[in-house]
């Protein structure tokens, strides 16, 4: 009776049936533009039949988080962000800042939080002055806003120097995050960090397991995969050591009481031109599988934001909160830069696996040299540079000239007689001449027979003169006004 079931629920999923699904706290998705689009209302829909209530667009449009709103129903919470290019400019305050204001504050009923940037600044080789322009953007945006709204940034793991143990972990570069760190918590603004277990895992796979990377490890059937000395703290989860790394960096620099949320988390399906690669865990694209993505997104989702290791130690010194958490990403529609499928679905829309039961819903998946669609060329080609395109017409352009050559030398062997021919020299034209005239003279014998024996037909013949070309004594006959002379 299981296996029914269990089929029940894929079709289920599969059709978008459980579109009224109570929302799964706490967890959202991260949407990235795709072939100009920057949110897609089909797929939002399809994820909130999976209890999907939040987004994280990189976009802070007033119409792209109406659309966004639309699509996943009352209750919806997005997260926007200001874009790479616009931080320096937002920075300086004045007219940039207001005019995110304005879109933020037209769609406020919406927007929980403004990401400052969406690329993660480095760690101990961070640029200051980067930092500097993401802690004055930060405070010129809070400054304008005037509504409840926390404006943060995200890090990435490089803003530590060491992360293992968790209670070991150290900032790279304490003294340029402090700003921002003070404004976090002027503000009340949660610190925003990006966490790759799938990358972690690859990185260390000797010591890391599959299962303890995806969330496969039971704390009552299992043992930890590692007890952290310092805590007395039992992981049985990658992405728990990876968080409380995160919080313990935060208390040893006095703000162990600041919110995290996690801006970018997920586990990859395949490559972006393969489907569930070879295991070989050093083989490209290694433990990209859909089962894999599927047991990590469905262990995520029954975590309900509550993430981060439990031991004495940790609840007196950190912050644990539930903590807001972006799967990455709704759908393989945007370029993948690091040739691997992060979406929970296919490039056509498709759901590949249900976060709420971790079934795989669709065990086939076309490839990108499966799919000639023009969404497909645009996203396959989208990340070539100047010079793959300039390499690419010099070849198109070289095989068109192949092309018309061999279409040329095609033509001519098919008209063999058509040949190219030299103009005719002097004698041979009074030879030709020559020849009309005589042809002229017997159809004039012909016309009158009685004048005429037949044996003077017979002896004349009707073969003309020999031309130029085929004479023997060609060479001899020279052109002497208008006549016929040997040479001498």
């Amino acid at each position: 009776m299981a296996r029914p079931h269990r089929l029940l629920l894929v079709v289920a999923a599969a059709t978008g049936w459980q579109t009224r699904q109570p929302p799964i706290p706490n967890v959202g998705v991260v949407v990235r533009p795709r072939d100009g689009v920057t949110s897609r209302p089909a797929t939002l829909r399809l994820l909130r039949g999976e209890g999907v209530a939040r987004v994280k667009l990189q976009t802070y449009g007033a119409r792209e988080v109406r659309e966004a709103v639309a699509s996943l129903g009352d209750g919806a919470k997005v997260a926007v962000s200001v874009p790479d290019e616009e931080v320096e400019e937002v920075s300086k305050g004045g007219a940039a800042a207001a005019r995110v204001c304005g879109a933020i504050r037209s769609a406020r009923d919406h927007v929980e939080s403004v990401l400052i940037g969406v690329t993660p600044p480095g760690g101990a080789g961070a640029d200051l002055k980067r930092l500097a322009q993401i802690a004055n953007a930060s405070r010129s945006v809070a400054r304008c806003l005037q509504v409840n709204v926390s404006v943060t940034t995200a890090f990435d793991l490089n803003v530590l120097r060491s992360s293992y143990p968790p209670s070991a972990s150290l900032f790279a570069a304490p003294g340029p995050l402090r700003e921002i760190l003070d404004h976090l918590r002027n503000t009340k603004a949660p610190f925003a960090i990006q966490l790759d277990p799938y990358g972690a895992w690859r990185s260390s796979y000797y010591d890391v397991s599959l299962d303890f990377a995806t969330f496969a490890l039971d704390p009552l059937k299992n043992e930890p995969q590692f007890v952290d000395k310092g805590s007395g703290a039992r992981y049985f989860s990658i992405l728990d050591a990876m968080l409380d790394s995160v919080r313990w960096a935060l208390a040893k620099e006095g703000f162990g009481d600041l919110d995290v949320v996690i801006t970018r988390v997920g586990w990859p399906s395949g490559l972006v031109d393969a489907v569930n690669p070879t295991p070989a865990a050093d083989a490209p694209g290694a433990g990209a599988t859909l089962e894999l993505a599927a047991s990590f997104a469905h262990g995520l989702g029954l975590r309900r934001g509550r993430l981060g290791a439990s031991a004495p130690e940790l609840r007196t010194n950190l912050n644990q909160n539930p903590v807001v958490v972006y799967l990455y990403e709704a759908d393989d529609g945007a370029p993948a830069l690091d040739g691997l499928r992060w979406g929970l679905c296919g490039q056509q829309g498709a759901l590949k696996y249900s976060i709420r039961t971790g079934a795989v819903v669709a065990p086939r998946l076309r490839t990108a040299e499966q799919c000639l669609g023009p969404a497909c060329l645009r996203k396959r080609f989208s990340g070539a540079t100047k010079h793959d395109v300039e390499v690419a017409a010099l070849g198109v352009a070289a095989a068109a000239l192949i092309l018309g050559v061999a279409a040329f030398v095609a033509v001519l062997s098919i008209q063999p007689g058509q040949r190219w021919q030299r103009s005719p020299t002097q004698v041979e034209r009074i030879m030709r001449a020559a020849n009309v005239r005589a042809e002229e003279n017997q159809r004039a014998a012909r016309a009158a027979p009685s004048l005429l024996k037949p044996q003077d037909l017979l002896r004349w013949g009707s073969r003309p003169l020999q031309t130029v070309a085929e004479s023997p004594l060609a060479s001899d006959i020279e052109s002497a006004a208008g006549s016929l002379e040997p040479r001498r």
